[in-house]
């Protein structure tokens, strides 16, 4: 496993050294500054498999490259595990909405970090599986082939597929959070796939969850395209969500959109936003299973090993 430390404190990654290289044989990188470790990724052919950043660091912070990192096609879903002396809860919040899989805290122990980067590269494994046996826009695209009930990934910042979805909820510290569930359906997905091309049909499906993304963007917010003419999402946030609103908003920004309001189908009229649920309160793991059982998925609910996840994405 490739690894890409960035720390500006020779003690902490002559500590790494000894640790990764020797203890567990990780082919370990160091770089003092977030520009040293931009640059690196840029000009390295081969990806790196995970990353550890201090979040103190001279010039750009840790937060700070790490979203620069998540942005990256290549690392959208690579390990980021954050360094810090700090226990604050603001901090963490801040560098998990940037991206970060995983929080270590100094003094560092070298058993525990080895065992949070093989962790780390399990699910990353996992991932990059998941997205080897799946369609992107591109590919359905050019193969022109897709089934109405397909997830897949359309390309758009802030919406990932179902399975993408399923994993970011997955990665929130084990606790229960104040959390609406709410799903953007199109009734009439029959007849519209049957209509447009699947070209069209994917690119009308594009700005439909763009909209979206607009509708939702003053909240912290998780969307997932599921198949069939349906985006799932969570809002995490205190005050309860109301679906009538981002439908209002949906359908203002859609008829804006000159490109969808000629695509066949009326798609712009036929959006409708509703509540998963009306519970308030979920564990990252609880609301998958919601959500799965609210798509009629048939697959098994989710049952992860609770001692493992705490261990590994516990803040």
């Amino acid at each position: 496993m490739r690894i890409l430390a960035v720390d500006d404190d020779p003690t902490i990654l002559d500590m790494l050294r000894s640790c990764l290289n020797a203890q567990h044989d990780f082919d370990l990188v160091c770089a003092e500054t977030a520009e040293d470790a931009l640059t690196m990724i840029r000009q390295d052919s081969t990806p790196f498999d995970c990353f550890l950043l201090d979040i103190i660091l001279p010039g750009a912070n840790g937060i700070e490259l790490c979203a620069e990192i998540r942005a990256m096609p290549d690392h959208k879903s690579t390990p980021i595990i954050m360094i810090t002396g700090s226990r604050k809860h603001d901090l963490m919040e801040t560098a998990f909405r940037a991206g970060a899989t995983d929080f270590i805290f100094k003094p560092l122990n070298g058993v525990e970090l080895g065992a949070r980067i093989n962790t780390a590269g399990l699910l990353n494994e996992s991932m990059r599986r998941e997205r080897e046996a799946s369609h992107t826009l591109a590919e359905l695209t050019s193969l022109m082939k897709i089934r109405r009930d397909e997830s897949f990934d359309l390309n758009v910042p802030g919406v990932d597929d179902l399975n993408g979805f399923e994993n970011k909820l997955l990665r929130l510290p084990t606790g229960c959070y104040a959390m609406s569930l709410f799903a953007v359906k199109l009734p009439q997905i029959r007849n519209i796939f049957d209509t447009l091309d699947p070209a069209e049909f994917c690119r009308q499906m594009v700005r439909i969850a763009s909209a979206l993304v607009i509708a939702v963007e003053d909240k912290r917010c998780f969307l997932g395209y599921a198949g069939n003419g349906m985006i799932v999402g969570a809002i995490m946030s205190r005050t309860r969500t109301d679906p009538a609103r981002i439908q209002q908003d949906l359908e203002a920004l859609l008829a804006e959109d000159a490109l969808t309001a000629q695509g066949q189908g009326d798609i712009g009229v036929d959006v409708s936003v509703r509540s998963v649920s009306s519970q308030r309160l979920w564990s990252g793991l609880s609301a998958c299973n919601e959500i799965r059982d609210f798509l009629g998925k048939d697959l098994p609910p989710y049952e992860l090993d609770l001692e493992i996840t705490e261990n590994a994405f516990s803040f």
